[in-house]
């Protein structure tokens, strides 16, 4: 990951996944998500999510790959984690994506839907 930030904040998302985060944990990934947006995309949500989109999609295999057979809201999850948890930065997006499906999606004791289909369920969920 190339953020300075990624590191801490992958581990903050994690103890969010694992609903264990504490108020303090919870407001530096805020501090941190909010500096990546404002330092990184000029404080545009869109810019980040479509370079996110991007880079994800490819490091997916692009629509004839993985990625085309997901949902749209599967996609989203995926994006949005990946925006999250690593604060992809414009010039490592696309490496900072292969990591991501490396270690998170490729390593996991599921296939890429279902882990896209945790994604959607944990997003949903109002406690998250």
């Amino acid at each position: 990951m190339t953020n300075r930030y990624a590191d801490e904040q992958l581990a903050i998302v994690a103890k969010m996944v694992r609903r264990t985060v504490t108020r303090r944990e919870r407001a530096r990934f805020d501090k941190n998500f909010d500096r990546w947006m404002r330092e990184e995309w000029n404080g545009s949500e869109m810019r980040s999510f479509v370079a996110c989109l991007a880079a994800v999609s490819t490091a997916c295999g692009g629509a004839r790959g993985e990625w085309g057979t997901l949902t749209e809201g599967e996609q989203q999850a995926m994006v949005h984690y990946f925006g999250m948890a690593y604060l992809p930065t414009r010039d490592e997006a696309y490496a900072d994506a292969e990591e991501f499906v490396e270690f998170e999606v490729r390593r996991a004791t599921v296939g890429m839907k279902e882990f896209a289909q945790y994604l959607v369920r944990m997003f949903a969920d109002p406690r998250g």
